[in-house]
């Protein structure tokens, strides 16, 4: 795998990534601007071999990719209930780690975990979290249907993993009671009437001009 040095380093420094994300509206300290800051060397380190993510560079991660887990930090930190500390979030499909490790550089409540099924991904994030120790956040390495049994989710963390209506009938059993699905997409997401899921928040921004959208969907 890639050694810690790379022809291809990033031109950024921990500093410029904490300006970076101040003047986009989320300020972090200087701890969580160095663990982002290794997070995204490391990704790049990884990304010249192995195509984890189209963005070739620290600036165009920040801007296009890591800006979804600030957003959706904050969406979290809305949801009523709050996530407890006790509480299981899984992130399926986590491959590099986007949302996931930079939300959890930000954002440490409950038990996080990330499931990816990919051998050189979840090598990677194994990588990731022994070089930047996060609390209570853990890589499974096998398959979502592998992963679920025996175990209860309050949040279930999704971006592209799969349609979001697949993700309900596969995942939905394996809920908590009163436990939500997070939604990360490009498009408004509504549960048709008379569905068992509803909508119970949301929140849209723009990336580049485009809209994304955070959504929570629980049981009705």
């Amino acid at each position: 795998m890639p050694g810690t040095t790379h022809k291809h380093a990033a031109v950024m420094t921990a500093g410029d990534v904490q300006a970076f994300c101040h003047d986009a509206g989320f300020p972090l300290d200087d701890s969580q601007a160095q663990d982002l800051f290794s997070y995204l060397s490391l990704l790049q380190q990884w990304n010249a071999v192995m195509n984890l993510v189209g963005t070739r560079t620290m600036r165009d991660t920040l801007s296009s990719l890591v800006v979804d887990s600030f957003h959706l930090a904050a969406f979290l930190d809305g949801l009523s209930p709050a996530p407890a500390a006790a509480d299981e979030i899984w992130d399926f499909g986590a491959g590099a780690g986007i949302p996931g490790i930079p939300l959890r550089i930000i954002w440490g409540k409950g038990q996080y975990w990330l499931v990816e099924s990919r051998d050189k991904r979840a090598a990677f994030l194994a990588t990731v979290l022994a070089h930047i120790p996060m609390t209570n956040t853990f890589v499974y390495h096998g398959r979502v249907e592998t992963f679920m049994p025996g175990r209860k989710a309050s949040l279930i963390v999704s971006r592209a993993f799969m349609p979001w209506k697949s993700i309900l009938d596969l995942c939905g059993p394996a809920l908590a009671a009163g436990g939500r699905c997070i939604f990360l997409s490009n498009d408004s997401i509504v549960p048709e009437a008379g569905s068992i899921w509803k909508r119970t928040a949301q929140s849209c921004y723009a990336v580049k001009g485009r809209m994304r959208y955070l959504s929570a969907l629980a049981r009705a």
